[in-house]
């Protein structure tokens, strides 16, 4: 292979091309597929000089379609097109990360795909030298603030979870922890194990107080492993092997508990599934541990090309409490997902995570992170008095309307506690859209994935709505982008429960929302 002194080969495959120009392989494949790049196939696979991607890049040359002696299509130095179609972003569906290095680290009930942020990022982000900051005030685990890293933008990120903080912090720190050194802890681990399951001595953990649930969590051979695992963390040192042993444990323990996702934590034994009544939890941890391993490499390989350490805000804490924590008008885009109006109970979902791993929770916290969540939970309204709409949009006032007048005879369980929920979901909408005004450049894009709902069998367009009353504050819309149908939860908001009849039909689907701060 031809290489260029001190820039490497001349010729680059399928996955050297999408990690010189940063986005990923899938996007890189697309594109080449759809002849929005210079490339050429050889067989079945790509091939693209280094030389024509620069004047890609570049916007040089004219874009034209040509043929090679084989016929195999070819596109000659062309200009830098948009990397998604006007219609609409990529598809934001989670799944896709689940093979993406450090994205595959922390399974997680619902986000967006590492690619889609890429693309909003390439599409809306101006090039050139200056310094960028991304914020996401939703940051879940992360998606969009290692995209930034990638990229060698600053980044801010806001999770009132604790574990999913934990899950921010361990993957944008992870650069600076030595594969080798995680490597020699991940030995020390093994042989931790197999000397105190050897002995069959007691472990020094308990199970943690507070933590109850309808079915055995662990079975007793699993948890005594448990137990000794966290042994392990408590005695080391570092702070930095604590959290990443801490996440890495997060990131497997459903896997051998009697729950599991369906797509709610849920025990195994109601969707027809046998308990776990042992499992080899040392070696299930280990191999968890050798994919970060992997993982910080390919990492610390990306973000050591950037020419400068990028600057790293992490807040564990409401972004709707947020009191100065950033500078008024200091980031240049915003990406993010807040929870749907599909009551999802991110908290109860992650529940044993918060427990067994000693994140500093009790019921009053617990009872905290309910009542401060974006969106807040019907469970937590449903009950309460009239939530007046501090709104003036007439759509979702009329749709809370519609609702109070539904079962009115269930008292907290009819109209009335869904008309709350749906008022509290769109008055933090509000609060939401404020304080990003306040923090956002002039004009800067704001991208938000939002999902439509189903409640007592009323649709409610969260999106358009979304996009209406940021355009009552100032808020400029410029599209909302269907990214995907039939989205995870369905067979939630389709039961007789949320909707008026049992087995209502109803397309569920995902918008990102583009706006530009006033």
């Amino acid at each position: 292979m031809t290489e260029i002194p001190g820039y490497g080969p001349r010729i680059l495959n399928l996955v050297e091309a999408a990690e010189y120009i940063r986005v990923s392989k899938k996007t890189l494949g697309e594109m080449a597929h759809q002849g929005q790049l210079p490339c050429n196939k050889v067989g079945r696979e790509w091939r693209f000089l280094r030389s024509a991607l620069e004047d890609w890049l570049k916007g040089t040359g004219e874009r034209r379609l040509a043929r090679n002696q084989t016929g195999q299509q070819i596109l000659r130095a062309s200009h830098r097109p948009e990397l998604f179609e006007k219609s609409g972003f990529r598809d934001t569906a989670f799944a896709q990360n689940k093979n993406e290095p450090v994205h595959r680290w922390t399974p997680w009930i619902a986000g967006f795909s590492s690619s889609f942020v890429q693309g909003v990022f390439d599409a809306l982000l101006p090039k050139g030298n200056s310094r960028k900051r991304v914020l996401d005030p939703f940051a879940g685990v992360g998606t969009t603030l290692i995209e930034g890293l990638k990229c060698g933008y600053d980044i801010a990120g806001f999770e009132i979870n604790p574990y999913a903080y934990l899950a921010c912090k361990v993957k944008t720190g992870s650069t600076g922890i030595s594969p080798q050194v995680l490597n020699k802890r991940i030995e020390n681990y093994k042989a931790f194990m197999k000397e105190s399951l050897r002995k069959n001595k007691a472990p020094k953990s308990s199970p943690p107080a507070g933590f109850k649930s309808r079915e055995v969590f662990f079975s007793p051979k699993v948890e005594n492993k448990v137990l000794f695992t966290l042994d392990f963390i408590s005695g080391r040192k570092e702070e930095w092997a604590r959290d990443i042993f801490k996440l890495a444990l997060g990131g497997v323990m459903v896997s051998f508990s009697n729950y599991s996702y369906e797509p709610s934590l849920g025990r195994r034994s109601s969707s027809g599934k046998p308990g776990i009544a042992d499992a080899d939890v040392p070696n299930i941890l280990s191999n968890k541990l050798s994919e970060f391993v992997a993982d910080i490499g390919y990492l610390k390989s990306i973000t050591d090309r950037n020419d400068r350490n990028a600057d790293i805000s992490l807040f564990n804490q409401s972004y709707l409490d947020m009191n100065g924590e950033l500078a008024p008008r200091s980031i240049d885009i915003l990406v993010t997902s807040p929870p749907y109006l599909n009551n999802y109970h991110y908290v109860r979902n992650t529940r044993p995570h918060l427990y067994w791993l000693d994140l500093g929770v009790d019921q009053a916290m617990m009872k905290k992170l309910e009542t401060t969540s974006f969106g807040k939970y019907w469970q937590t309204v449903r009950s309460a008095p009239v939530i007046r709409p501090e709104f003036e949009i007439e759509g979702p006032r009329e749709i809370i309307r519609q609702l109070r007048k539904i079962n009115t005879d269930k008292g907290a369980y009819g109209g009335h506690g869904w008309a709350n929920y749906a008022t509290a979901y769109f008055n933090d909408c509000v609060k939401f859209l404020a304080k990003t005004k306040q923090v956002m450049k002039k004009g800067a894009p704001v991208v938000v994935v939002i999902g439509n709902n189903i409640l007592q069998g009323i649709e409610i367009k969260t999106d358009v709505f979304f996009a209406q009353i940021g355009e009552q504050m100032g808020y400029k819309t410029i599209d909302i982008h269907k990214v995907r149908t039939k989205r995870t939860g369905s067979s939630i908001v389709n039961s007789s429960v949320r909707t008026a009849s049992k087995g209502r039909a109803a397309e569920l689907y995902e918008s990102a929302v583009e706006l530009r701060a006033p």
